[in-house]
């Protein structure tokens, strides 16, 4: 089994054990549709993406038609993107990759994240620090699970896997 594959059944049968086919999921930062193209493979089928670079987004389109035409892929500033989204919005927001390029964001980033949050908020992120975890648990997401995927070499990834699930305040 190849690295990219080994990445995308991680990645579904992770979001497997919190969603099932009809929960909805966002993806932020969806790059050129590799991540939303193996979930919809998979079966997931009420799927979004934020994307603000509109040349990931052209790719995507190219590179996966069926992403493009099943998938509500949303181009422009995250920022934006989230400000017009409602509050629990989303059954599972999913970041790859992408919280930690946009350091010095997390001032608004991570509230709008929670609050478009219904249920689960699952980052796959190269950090080693509970910085994320921290600032998630203080806004009502509380850890339910953490997988270091730099102990599991088929995926040759430096990346780890937390899943935060929001704590229903009453």
């Amino acid at each position: 089994m190849g690295v990219d594959q080994a990445r995308t059944e991680f990645l579904v049968a992770l979001l497997r054990q919190y969603a099932d086919d009809d929960t909805r999921i966002l993806e932020i930062g969806s790059r050129e549709g590799d991540n939303l193209a193996s979930l919809l493979k998979a079966g997931f089928t009420r799927l979004s993406g934020f994307e603000s670079n509109v040349d990931k987004v052209a790719v995507l389109k190219e590179r996966h038609p069926e992403v493009a035409s099943q998938v509500d892929v949303i181009p422009g500033p995250v920022h934006s993107s989230l400000r017009g989204s409602a509050d629990a919005t989303f059954d599972l927001v999913l970041t790859v990759g992408f919280l930690f390029d946009k350091e010095g964001d997390f001032d608004w980033l991570f509230p709008e994240l929670a609050r478009v949050t219904r249920r689960y908020l699952i980052s796959i992120e190269n950090e080693s620090s509970d910085t994320l975890e921290d600032v998630l648990e203080r806004l009502g997401l509380n850890k339910v699970e953490t997988v270091d995927l730099r102990t599991l070499k088929e995926l040759d990834s430096v990346f780890i896997a937390r899943v935060f699930e929001k704590v229903t305040r009453l």
